[in-house]
């Protein structure tokens, strides 16, 4: 006699048990965030045709929005909060490796990265489904993304320990005490602390799923900084040289990174007259301690680009920069305009 084939239902939650709660907690959490006015661009897939993105499922290998986040908490799919809050950190890691730094989508992700963070710290890791291993067990569910581990997790904490030694990183190695220091103005003007000792802590901890999570938060103590400290003021100074040695750090990993999760990046192959005319304009929008720190890479990795003939202005020849020189030069003052662009705001 043939046995009748087990229900492929899922077991729903018992009435007050640790599943129940933490799906309501989980669910109020994405909630909030859909309500919050940065979230528009969020709350539905992105339609890439038609918003003639050709691009976007190439860089983009694992989309995520908000609406597809509630519809598998509601249908069970999650296994346990940390799939969850793989999900949707997935979410704010794409529009930052689709869109440039300084853009509206780009700086609403980072805001809303920082909202959720905060309402899930009273949320616990745990079972979402009736079965499910409970925290301690690292599960992934389908379309989310992983805990950074392996060889990427060992050079994260590499550079951040070598950042951490240099001389010029005292400053830079706690949270800013705001009322020790008497600037009761900083957590209005710096919306997002963030201090090496902090990257070091949540790297231990288990935070980031990426490369570009990590960098985009040593990023922040420097743009931080120099956002706060007034321009040729010794901690602005210190942030612009530690911010060029983190940069050059960082974009051989970030390469490999993309490489490893086949994100295809089409970096370009030689220099156009396109490239250099806009490098050549970006850079005329620089303040004159952004062209130091521009020189200071130029000095650094191609110095024969560099016209010293008059004391008392140095020139850049672009046309003698070497691809990747042009590269690092054109992210950094492109950085530039950025952080410029916030000071604005």
């Amino acid at each position: 006699m043939a046995s009748k084939p087990a229900s492929n239902k899922r077991q729903k939650p018992t009435p007050g048990g640790e599943v129940e709660r933490l799906v309501k907690q989980c669910s109020s959490v994405l909630k909030a965030l859909q309500r919050a006015p940065a979230a528009i661009a969020f709350l539905a897939p992105v339609d890439w045709k038609t918003l003639k993105l050709p691009t976007y499922p190439k860089m983009i290998k694992h989309p995520m929005d908000l609406g597809t986040v509630e519809q598998k908490l509601s249908a069970g799919r999650y296994a346990t909060v940390s799939d969850f809050t793989n999900d949707v950190n997935q979410i704010w890691e794409n529009a930052h490796i689709f869109n440039q730094e300084g853009s509206d989508i780009y700086d609403a992700a980072t805001q809303l990265r920082l909202d959720f963070e905060q309402r899930m710290r009273s949320v616990p890791d745990g079972p979402l489904r009736e079965g499910s291993a409970s925290a301690g067990g690292r599960s992934s569910s389908a379309g989310g993304s992983s805990t950074l581990a392996g060889e990427e997790l060992a050079q994260c904490k590499k550079i951040v320990g070598e950042l951490r030694k240099k001389n010029d990183a005292e400053a830079f190695l706690e949270p800013v005490d705001w009322k020790a220091l008497g600037i009761p103005d900083y957590p209005n003007v710096i919306k997002r602390p963030m201090d090496l000792g902090t990257v070091a802590h949540q790297l231990d901890a288990g935070h980031y799923t990426s490369v570009r999570q990590v960098a985009n938060d040593v990023e922040l103590v420097w743009n931080n900084a120099m956002t706060y400290n007034m321009d040729g003021s010794w901690i602005h100074q210190a942030a612009a040289k530690l911010k060029i040695v983190a940069d050059g750090k960082f974009s051989p990993l970030l390469g490999a990174s993309r490489q490893g999760v086949g994100e295809t990046v089409e970096q370009p192959t030689e220099l156009t007259f396109e490239m250099k005319h806009q490098l050549n304009q970006n850079a005329n929008l620089l303040t004159s301690k952004d062209l130091y720190g521009m020189v200071g890479i130029v000095e650094e990795h191609c110095k024969k680009a560099l016209d010293q003939t008059n004391p008392a202005e140095v020139e850049i020849d672009i046309d003698t920069l070497d691809l990747q020189t042009f590269l690092k030069v054109d992210k950094y003052v492109q950085d530039c305009l950025a952080r410029a662009k916030r000071k604005k705001q």
